[in-house]
């Protein structure tokens, strides 16, 4: 049976055989920072274990003395049977159970982000593997890693969870059919509690204020009218070169009810309940979805001498490369993996952790403290975002169809500072596609499948297009397709989170 919180001292590293010199180096970089501990503290690995002994036992008593797990993760970890089917499991079990403060480390390139390892927090950004890195870089990385680990095991951090680093089919969306009746309003039932945000970001500190128009769609008689004010909201700007920039949005901390109420949404589909809070730590989103411009930086970045990039990326990409402002209109006709790769030289052009959404990150922010179909209100108009606007939602308006993309913020924001949110491009999120919230995390992280064909599933995007009806472009609204399938209407944005190096400075 697991120790109570308070009795785990230990830190526990998960490792394979292969990698053991890393353990060792490892143990001696944090040899000064154990010595002597008032708590303890002590280092175990299966090392430890002394002949004749019972090894699952042994290992059982060691987890249940944690406080702390490292894993080591590399090629060789994750095709382990005995690390992956029995040590791993445990280890995130007593994560989810008694609050075990789970650690990893990329020792070699891997497909670490196609398991549940991916959700906990990375020490280091993953797109540097350790073994990439030179000599002296290693030493600093090695002592990063140790002094991670002691403020982890600090009482005072152990009740703070940090967030996950979690680095149509093939037919158009507006041809999936709901297979319903679109449900009436019954006016007389209560929409669930209004998401609750904490007041302050926790990259509060390191943030610049930006002055973005937001926007709200109000009925007025018969009609509709747009109220627009100037909002002041926190962020950063990451400069990319050539006068190119990413500006980028701080979601605060909080809790909302994901998905639409089963009965109060017209037009809503069954895959969008039931209903449920998550919980979610605060993260920096993109303003707006990845741009040309940016895209084609980002794409010609050069790797660090003797690296080289997971996956090459086209420079153009775009139907719409070519048209007049198109620096500035979203990429489109990017695969899931590419989005991935941009995320990841991001990440190593900064040192931050930069990835897609979570689907649950995704519509808190979309919704942004709403709970109507869309972050404007009620209905969606065409002076608000960029979809087929010869289809009205729920009594909206009717406007101009603009057949393809519009440059990136060219509408008002949400509440929280974002804009095309709804319409423009689809965005692809990190999460697999399941057909219900059934089961679905509670904490903003990523719904990942752990079958062993979980590449080639479909993955999700938000958010709608320019090419789809309104009701596709609601703040619940689900869709999903292969992660190697391209289109005109599919974008990404990014979100960066907050255990970055540089974020909490």
């Amino acid at each position: 049976m697991l120790q109570p919180a308070p009795e785990r001292r230990h830190v526990f590293i998960s490792y394979s055989h292969a990698d053991r010199d890393w353990v060792e180096r490892l143990k001696r970089m944090m040899a000064p920072l154990l010595r002597g501990s008032s708590l303890e503290l002590r280092l175990w690995d299966d090392s430890q274990i002394e002949a004749g002994s019972k090894w699952r036992e042994v290992i059982e008593t060691a987890l249940a003395q944690a406080k702390v797990a490292l894993l080591l993760v590399s090629d060789h970890f994750l095709a382990s049977e005995f690390v992956m089917g029995e040590e791993v499991p445990r280890l995130l079990a007593a994560a989810e159970a008694e609050g075990v403060r789970v650690l990893w480390v990329s020792l070699s390139a891997c497909l670490v982000e196609e398991t549940e390892i991916h959700q906990y927090q990375a020490v280091l950004p993953p797109s540097r593997p350790l073994d990439r890195m030179a000599e002296a870089e290693v030493k600093e990385a090695l002592k990063t890693i140790g002094l991670e680990i002691r403020k982890a095991l600090k009482p005072a951090q152990e009740a703070v969870a940090p967030p996950s680093f979690v680095e149509k089919s093939a037919s158009p969306a507006r041809q999936e059919s709901s297979g319903q009746a679109p449900q009436s309003n019954r006016a007389e039932k209560p929409r669930p509690p209004a998401p609750t945000p904490a007041p302050e970001s926790p990259q509060a500190g390191a943030l610049q204020a930006f002055s973005v128009t937001t926007a709200r769609l109000l009925r007025v008689g018969a009609g509709w009218q747009v109220e627009r004010r100037e909002t002041e909201m926190r962020g950063r700007t990451l400069e990319l070169g050539d006068g190119v920039s990413l500006p980028l949005i701080a979601i605060p901390a909080g809790e909302f009810v994901m998905g639409s109420p089963l009965f109060d949404e017209p037009e809503r589909q069954d895959n969008e309940g039931p209903q449920h809070r998550v919980q979610l730590e605060g993260f920096l989103m993109g303003q707006t979805p990845i741009t040309q411009a940016q895209w084609r930086l980002v794409a010609r970045l050069v790797p660090p001498l003797g690296q080289r990039w997971e996956r090459e990326l086209p420079l153009n990409p775009s139907k719409f490369s070519g048209q007049p402002y198109s620096d500035q209109r979203p990429v489109e006709k990017v695969i899931w993996q590419q989005a991935i790769e941009f995320c990841r030289r991001l990440s190593a052009l900064t040192g931050d952790a930069y990835t897609l959404p979570s689907e649950a990150q995704w519509e808190y922010a979309c919704r942004a403290g709403s709970t109507t179909p869309f972050a404007f209100g009620e209905t969606i108009s065409p002076e608000l975002a960029n979809y087929d606007a010869n289809y009205t939602y729920a009594n909206g308006p009717k406007g101009e169809y603009r057949q393809q993309t519009t440059p990136a913020g060219s509408f008002p924001a949400n509440a929280w500072g974002l804009q095309d949110m709804h319409g423009n491009v689809l965005e692809w999120c990190l999460d697999h596609w399941h057909g219900s919230y059934e089961g679905a995390p509670i904490d903003g992280s990523a719904w990942l499948n752990k079958s062993a064909d979980a590449s080639d599933m479909s993955r999700l995007l938000r958010g709608g297009s320019w090419f789809d009806f309104p009701r596709l472009c609601r703040s619940a609204y689900r869709f999903h397709l292969r992660p190697d399938y391209a289109d005109d209407y599919v974008g990404f944005r990014v979100v960066c989170l907050p255990q970055g190096p540089s974020l909490n400075s």
